[in-house]
């Protein structure tokens, strides 16, 4: 039974795949038409079809208009190529790809598919990139079911690109999604992840209102309720099934969703069937009701096939042998008329079935024939599974080939830029090498023109001493008698000893200046200490506006404030000394954290100064080479908070 109802999952989740945004958009044939001639239109420019296009990826999904999208992609996908832009052959390719999944075309999509992945290293806009991650997750599901692992990795992969954009628009999309991936949750009896689930759609719900986010939103608590079932076998969360799955047919019978839902709806008129002859006492005439409304809608072989299914259950369950023999034999004759590679549960199933009747029934015979059929049956199903294997097996040799390709091809594009870089460098190389010749050569002609300049200079120097020469024996002439010089030599040390006093004259006016500076200092600081004047204070707000100029050490001012009121008074104390203004400021400066380069910047005095004035604090506190006085300084606020 579980087994039927995942198949059954597995072909809906499917069919939602392929259809849900064909009701997305309000497009009709005219407005096709339209797409069709602007595209078509060689006065467009690429660009422009590009953005109309690229705005509308949902477009592929309508198929009733197969020739005229296929024109419409086939043709932008031309010029994307011929005007070189791989976001427009990634678009084009994921949308014809689109197209063919719509139709079921396995060969048509794989095609599309692995051109638009080619491309897939050089595409940034992460629209296209959900829109690509989205279809090949769905070629998966359907295609090859038994890789739904890497379904879901794919569709996580959409969600996480939907998640970096606006996702105005995109909820219906999102909500197909997140409901195919709680399908894999329901195989893994997952509940939490279906919870979870449920909850993101329910977000969705609130940002937009839509029949259909509410249709996907009761169809996935339908797959809880159903975990639920299977983890109790209690039977109201078959009722909370039951319920779930009736909201989704009141949403499809009150016609809020278009006909792309027919065929979705009637297999969930055969899943409410099969959940309510799951009951202990299962209503008949509801099962009957339900089987007959799906047997008046089913156009496919498969939907029917289950149908007939779910009858021989009925009718198995009631004992009614030859009722369920007729209807098994149906399911037989549609299962072998529209046979799929993924209805193997489903055959399986029925002919479990009809080997029970007919063991029932006491026909041996039959029953040996049907296990045997069976038989054959799952022999070619191993075949298949193995063919399967063999061509994806080639598949992947073929893909690592074309990865090796691709790498040796980049690697040669990499010897090339090698290449270029080489002779660019070389040609950097050579112009380097023509400006130090003209450097050494207008080096040498500064050398020449400065080897002139000083022979000149040597020639004026020569006619200067002659000159001098003359000049000293004439005065030589004039001092010959020794009253003169000693005249001279008084009139020199004259001279000298005036500028010793004038220079006496300045120093002592300096010391006056000084003398009179430290006697102001003294009667502050005693007038301070009489008025009870905080000289931490007046520090603290020196510093402030200090750094309140400075924007490097801004950051600072609030350690100032969280200092301590008597941190200066303490350090006094410790030093034992009569610090000045200047090194307790020094000393705050160090206690807040703040760097030698950051002191000496902020005093506009050299490093080595506040290397020196480190160390002379050291001294005074007493304190080692080895021992760190930021650290001191710092340890003294600790204690005191």
């Amino acid at each position: 039974m579980k087994c039927v109802i995942t198949f059954t999952i597995i072909q809906i989740a499917t069919l939602f795949c392929v259809d849900s945004l064909v009701w997305a958009a309000s497009y009709n044939e005219s407005k096709v038409d339209s797409l069709y001639q602007i595209v078509h239109d060689p006065e467009v420019s690429y660009t422009r079809k590009y953005k109309m296009i690229s705005a509308h990826n949902n477009l592929s999904l309508y198929i009733e208009y197969f020739d005229k999208l296929y024109s419409i992609y086939h043709k932008l996908l031309e010029e994307s190529n011929r005007y070189v832009d791989p976001e427009g052959t990634f678009l084009f390719n994921s949308s014809l790809a689109n197209l063919y999944l719509c139709l079921l075309d396995r060969k048509g999509t794989e095609t599309y598919l692995n051109q638009a992945g080619e491309r897939i290293n050089q595409v940034k806009n992460v629209s296209n990139l959900a829109f690509y991650y989205n279809i090949k997750a769905q070629y998966i599901q359907y295609f090859h079911p038994d890789c739904m692992p890497e379904a879901v990795h794919y569709y996580q992969l959409a969600l996480s690109n939907y998640d970096k954009m606006n996702k105005s628009g995109k909820e219906d999309e999102i909500a197909v999604m997140l409901r195919n991936l709680s399908i894999d949750a329901f195989f893994r009896n997952d509940s939490a992840y279906i919870a979870k689930t449920i909850r993101k759609i329910n977000e969705l719900k609130s940002s937009r209102s839509s029949p259909f986010i509410d249709f996907y939103y009761m169809d996935v608590a339908s797959l809880l309720h159903t975990v639920y079932y299977h983890y109790s076998s209690d039977e109201r969360f078959l009722d909370s099934t039951i319920y779930c799955l009736q909201k989704c047919l009141d949403i499809y019978e009150k016609g809020l969703l278009p006909k792309s839902f027919d065929h979705i709806c009637v297999n969930l008129y055969t899943i409410y069937a099969e959940i309510i002859s799951m009951k202990k006492n299962p209503d008949i005439a509801a099962i009957d009701s339900l089987l007959s409304m799906a047997i008046d809608n089913h156009v496919d072989s498969l939907g029917m096939a289950r149908v007939y299914l779910t009858k021989t259950r009925t009718y198995f369950n009631r004992n009614m042998i030859d009722s369920a023999e007729i209807t098994a034999l149906k399911s037989q004759s549609y299962l072998q008329y529209g046979y799929k590679n993924n209805d193997y549960s489903i055959e399986k199933r029925n002919f479990d079935f009809l080997r029970a009747i007919y063991e029932m029934k006491g026909d041996y015979k039959k029953a040996i024939e049907y296990n045997n059929l069976w038989s054959k049956k799952n022999d070619e199903i191993r075949a298949n599974e193995v063919k399967e294997l063999e061509l994806q097996y080639e598949a992947e040799m073929k893909e690592s080939e074309l990865k090796r390709l691709y790498a040796e091809e980049l690697h040669q594009q990499n010897r090339y830029k090698l290449i270029f870089l080489a002779c660019a460098l070389l040609c950097l190389l050579a112009l380097f090498q023509v400006y130090q010749l003209w450097l050494k050569k207008r080096n040498l002609n500064n050398q020449i023109a400065l080897i002139d300049a000083e022979r000149e200079e040597m020639k004026l120097k020569v006619k200067l001493q002659e000159e001098q020469t003359v000049k000293m024996q004439l005065e030589r002439y004039i001092a010959l008698s020794d009253f003169r010089l000693k005249e001279l030599e008084i009139i020199g040390k004259t001279k000298d000893l005036e500028h010793l006093y004038r220079n006496k004259e300045e120093l002592d006016k300096q010391v006056d200046l000084y003398r009179q500076k430290v006697e102001d200092l003294e009667a502050m600081i005693k007038k301070d200490s009489h008025e009870n004047i905080n000289l931490q204070y007046v520090i603290l707000d020196d510093l402030k506006r200090l750094f309140s100029r400075q924007m490097f050490v801004r950051k600072y001012i609030e350690n100032l404030e969280n200092l301590d009121g008597t941190y200066t008074d303490k350090i006094i104390t410790i030093c034992n000394e009569n610090l000045s203004v200047s090194y307790l400021k020094y000393c705050v400066c160090f206690a807040i954290g703040m760097g030698i380069s950051e002191v000496a910047e902020c005093f506009n005095i050299e490093q080595s100064s506040v290397h020196m004035i480190r160390y002379r604090l050291k001294k005074k506190f007493g304190l080692s080479n080895d021992d760190d006085l930021s650290v001191f300084l710092q340890e003294q606020t600790v204690n005191d908070e």
